[in-house]
């Protein structure tokens, strides 16, 4: 895998991650927010009925120690009626704790009694109550109360409500009610993990298509580089190649004129000053024309081989495919041992102009090479289009061998592969595909394909 795609799989992963606490923390701030609304308005409706039965009997209790106090005596009782409505209030399952303050914030009774006699004046709930408003405040479990100073063993709602006669009567002291809301933040954890569970579970499967389709894709783009790579470097070959063909061609035609033409033209130019300084050039004799009609047409034959092997005339004059047939011919002259077996099922308007002379070159040069590494006696040359592909099969292998293994011809024989290099140069820069391979009986098969258009396909000649 690239160092590009583990980095990025590890920052998504990461990014899954953040993503999911910070849902979670979203969700958990929302839910805390609607447990407080809810528990705020159950534990009001609650605390305001409860003082509302009590508050003739509390407020008289109240003003009760603060004289006690006054006189330095201990709390009075509560009275039996103010104490049957506490124990009434607590048998509502969900009111854990109730605090009665007195004027100057002295706990003048607490379901726990421990906390009696404990100065909260001070406490921010009981400041605000004795001011006349209605606080409430949600602590988790394990929380600090900043109301009262301590850290809470289960989740509440603190209710702080002012007692007071009537409205306009002065506050006597504040009541405090203390409701359980475990079930409500027991439920909101649970729908907690369910959601980052499933938010988990979701991001983690987008996560995986999300990585299947970029490893897929990283796997198209690699081959697409090593493509582009290797043909980068056939392309490179083949211009090397190119350049020592075209080097070659030039200097063998440079041999053909110096070795050949300029030889036979310089033989008639000696001849010639042969018979003038013998006096014979105005005798006109059919003896002394006679000589030097050979030698000028063997000169004209050397230039139109030239020519021919430039480019020759005929595949503009009668086309490739009757051109081809004259080349076999020529072929099987010059080779007498080797047969071509020439198959072509198709028109001359069926092969398109540009890819003619290309056509030519390349059989040209591989019956070049074949006629010295034949593997039989026999070589096949087949050209045909099929629909929208013009595939040209040139092979040396005898039938009986054509159903035995082949392999990638580079993987067999690199020379042999160099022998064959200019059919696949010519192919390839031409925008071919060129495949051969090698026979285990002997003997290869060469395949070039080109794609062409139909409006490609020039008007067949009348």
């Amino acid at each position: 895998m690239p160092r590009e795609l583990r980095y990025y799989s590890f920052a998504g992963l990461v990014a899954i991650l953040a993503t999911v606490l910070t849902l979670f923390w979203f969700y958990r701030q929302v839910a805390i927010q609607g447990i407080h609304e809810l528990a705020e308005r159950s534990n009001l409706t609650l605390a305001r009925s409860a003082l509302g039965s009590m508050r003739p009997d509390l407020i008289e209790y109240l003003n009760a120690t603060l004289a006690s106090r006054a006189i330095g005596t201990v709390h009075p009782e509560l009275p039996a009626g103010l104490a049957e409505s506490i124990r009434n209030l607590m048998q509502d399952h969900t009111v854990v704790r109730v605090k009665l303050y007195n004027r100057e914030g002295i706990v003048v009774y607490s379901s726990r009694h421990e906390q009696i006699g404990a100065d909260q004046h001070s406490n921010h709930g009981f400041r605000a109550a004795i001011g006349g408003r209605v606080t409430n405040d949600l602590i988790y479990r394990d929380h600090f109360n900043s109301f009262d100073g301590s850290t809470e063993d289960d989740n509440l709602m603190q209710t702080y409500l002012p007692v007071q006669a009537s409205p306009a009567d002065p506050i006597q002291g504040v009541f405090e009610v203390y409701t359980d809301v475990n079930n409500l933040a027991s439920q909101a954890e649970r729908t907690e993990f369910v959601i980052m569970i499933g938010a988990l579970v979701i991001l983690l499967a987008t996560y995986g298509a999300v990585m299947l389709v970029v490893w897929r894709a990283a796997n198209v783009i690699e081959m697409q580089q090593r493509t582009i790579r290797e043909r980068s470097q056939t392309l490179e070959v083949l211009s090397a190649q190119m350049l020592k063909s075209e080097e070659s061609n030039k200097k063998k035609i440079a041999h053909e004129l110096h070795e050949g033409l300029a030889q036979t033209l310089s033989a008639i130019k000696l001849y010639v000053e042969n018979l003038r300084s013998t006096g014979t050039e105005d005798a006109g004799g059919p003896q002394s024309v006679g000589a030097i009609i050979p030698v000028l047409h063997q000169a004209i034959e050397e230039v139109r081989a030239i020519a021919t092997e430039l480019r020759p005339s005929s595949i503009d004059d009668i086309g490739l495919l009757l051109t081809l047939r004259r080349l076999c011919r020529d072929f099987e002259q010059s080779h007498p041992m080797l047969r071509i077996d020439l198959q072509t099922p198709l028109e001359e308007g069926d092969i398109p102009a540009r890819l003619k002379i290309t056509l030519y070159r390349i059989i040209t040069s591989v019956l070049d090479d074949m006629a010295h590494t034949a593997n039989g006696e026999q070589i096949g040359l087949g050209l045909w289009r099929d629909n929208m592909t013009l595939t040209l099969l040139i092979n040396d292998t005898a039938p009986e061998d054509l159903d035995k293994t082949a392999k990638p011809l580079a993987n067999i024989d690199p020379q042999l592969s160099a022998g064959l290099a200019r059919m696949e140069e010519l192919t390839t820069l031409s925008g071919g595909t060129f495949k051969a391979s090698y026979h285990a009986g002997g003997g290869t098969t060469l395949r070039a394909s080109w794609s062409v258009e139909p409006e490609a396909r020039p008007d067949r000649p009348a």
